[in-house]
């Protein structure tokens, strides 16, 4: 942040006996702030009453709120004396001018603007816990340790193609269903979930069938082959006699997935959809008597769109030689990406929540129809993915800051994790966490590709209980244990005080590398923890042994070191480590500078 001198706000928010918010404390409250990442809002720049300032120095103080339901409305929310929001860290609060105060500022938006501020500015610059009263972020759970979740008919697995019976093994007493995108289990995933009495549910994701290796075999537009609707209801019958036969018989279908990303023909159109709808899936389902889940949605304004236009496409088409009948789903589908209690409470408990508020608003009386409110209140909600990911853009939450969100440790943020909120949640009836492992490099999996669990992973097996241990696993080697060669170099980051690695890679066309020595027991592959800092998407390459590189991209965290940058945390999977003293290196051959490294740990 460039500012004509240094400035920086220290947003106490804390109650008092008497119920009164305590003084706000700063330094240089008469200084002038220079915005950072284009903020452009006018009424940023709104006065306050300059004695509610009390000037002093800037220190690591603990503050303290609470509210009953701080986004129950708009205007400041009453405080109550039960309950503390903490944090021991100082906030620098990013203003256009001397007299704005931003909790005070935030206090004054609505809800939804309130909670997408508050979400764009978490990062060291400021955290949520910063303006917890304005940010609505003190919630009416209290933090307390409720038993150990087992079995839960409403959680389930989302299941790829590259994991092992080992990285479930973790859940099979722990879930009820799964899903894999596809219309049959693949490899060992039947086998497994026969044995373990767990629900497989066929999906038909996109515009095509599946054949029992996963790849499309025929399509519902003009690609050839074409499937027929006989070909669809065939596949979903030979699917639910391979399981009946064997385990737990379907009893669902789910629809396409998420048609409102991309434009077509990536995805479908809402009219597409219908058409396809009631040409295959539909049928499907009524032919083998199974429960229609809709395609998926999303609480956001595309997603919210894209699936009421496609509730008005299938009605218009109920009359139609291959009807779509909006009364067949019976559930429906949605993707939310942020793990706030009281979010899951808003935009989807009841009948009067925002999902469909929104889509009401949306159908309207769409078609003559005068009855779609009750139409959409009348239908349970299966959330298909979830995670906390999207709760941050930079950096997006590793797997500890998810995990702590999930198991209640955020509670002042959080209250007790969506997880815990949807087990209570009547028309809740599915959950699933995106995912159990996936090849990309993201924080969000369940286990390890060699099975361990993740923090993430833990949190699933027992969401909202606070006393589950969210650290990384593995013995941390920092960033002073590495061996540097070249332009690489150790400085200290001043946004979050540790040592770092700086201008490994290439930095002015000269080579810089980073290495560290691990031990491991056993031959074979394993997973490493990497805590990084970038302001832009970097690659990173990485070789063991001195072996050729691999090379993974990894996402920005928000800015440098002299902006208030914060570190992320990623797993990166290894593969040829022999048993004892081996070498890790980052940046080998790499034409750019790599991100900044703090630490690593090998998973074990």
């Amino acid at each position: 942040m460039r500012t004509s001198r240094s400035a920086f706000l220290l947003c106490t928010c804390a109650f008092l006996s008497n119920s009164k918010l305590a003084s706000v404390t700063a330094e240089s409250a008469n200084s002038t702030f220079q915005q950072e990442d284009g903020n452009n809002d006018p009424s940023i720049g709104i006065a306050i009453d300059n004695k509610n300032i009390t000037e002093s120095p800037i220190t690591a103080a603990p503050h303290t709120s609470a509210t009953n339901n701080p986004l129950a409305g708009d205007s400041s929310p009453a405080f109550a004396t039960t309950g503390t929001c903490s944090n021991d860290k100082s906030f620098r609060i990013i203003r256009k001018n001397g007299t704005a105060d931003w909790c005070k500022w935030l206090e004054h938006r609505k809800k939804g603007a309130r909670r997408r501020w508050c979400d764009k500015w978490n990062n060291d610059r400021l955290v949520k816990e910063a303006c917890a009263l304005s940010c609505g972020e003190c919630s009416n759970d209290t933090p307390v340790q409720p038993p150990p979740v087992a079995n839960s008919s409403k959680r389930g697995l989302i299941i790829g193609m590259r994991e092992s019976e080992r990285n479930v093994n973790h859940f099979k007493d722990a879930v009820s269903w799964f899903y894999n995108y596809s219309q049959w289990p693949s490899h060992w995933e039947g086998k497994w979930a026969d044995a373990n009495g767990i629900e497989f549910v066929p999906t038909i994701h996109k515009a095509y069938l599946t054949n029992r290796d996963l790849s499309p075999w025929c399509f519902f537009n003009s690609t050839q082959p074409t499937c027929s609707k006989q070909d669809a209801i065939n596949t979903i019958r030979a699917s639910i006699n391979d399981r009946k036969n064997n385990g737990v018989a379907p009893r669902y279908l789910m629809g396409f997935n998420e048609m409102y990303n991309n434009p077509p023909p990536i995805d479908l159109t809402p009219a597409e959809a219908a058409i396809f709808w009631g040409k295959y899936v539909q049928p499907a389902a009524v032919a083998n008597g199974l429960i229609l889940v809709s395609p998926t949605t999303s609480n956001k304004d595309k997603g919210i769109k894209w699936f009421a236009d496609f509730l008005k496409q299938c009605y218009d088409r109920r009359f139609q030689t291959d009807p779509c009948d909006i009364e067949i789903i019976k559930r429906f589908a949605v993707h939310e990406y942020m793990c706030y209690s009281d979010l899951f409470e808003e935009g989807y408990g009841g009948g009067s929540s925002e999902l469909i508020t929104k889509l009401a608003q949306q159908l309207g009386n769409y078609g003559g129809k005068n009855d779609w409110l009750a139409y959409l209140r009348n239908r349970d909600l299966w959330v298909t993915e979830t995670n906390c990911f999207w709760e941050s853009d930079a950096p997006h939450h590793d797997s500890k800051e998810q995990c702590l969100r999930a198991t209640g440790q955020k509670w002042q943020t959080h209250g007790s994790g969506h997880l815990a909120k949807m087990n209570k949640m009547a028309n809740v009836e599915r959950y699933a966490w995106w995912t159990v492992w996936n090849i990309q490099t993201k924080p969000n999996y369940l286990t390890y590709r060699n099975g361990q669990l993740t923090p993430i992973g833990k949190a699933y097996l027992s969401p909202g209980n606070p006393k589950v241990d969210c650290e990384f696993p593995g013995v941390k080697l920092y960033a002073r244990d590495a061996t540097l060669t070249g332009t690489a170099e150790l400085f200290t980051c001043k946004s979050t005080g540790t040592q770092m690695i700086r201008r490994g890679g290439a930095f002015k066309e000269q080579p810089g590398t980073v290495t560290f020595t691990v031990n491991v027991p056993s031959s074979g592959n394993y997973a490493i923890n990497v805590s990084y800092l970038t302001k832009n998407d970097r690659n990173l390459s990485v070789s063991v042994n001195n072996g050729s590189p691999n090379y993974s991209t990894l996402f920005s965290t928000g800015s440098f070191c002299l902006d208030g940058g914060a570190s992320t945390v990623v797993p990166l999977e290894l593969t040829g480590l022999k048993a004892g003293v081996n070498t890790i290196t980052f940046g080998k051959l790499m034409k750019k500078q790599m991100p900044f490294i703090e630490w690593v740990s090998v998973v074990i």
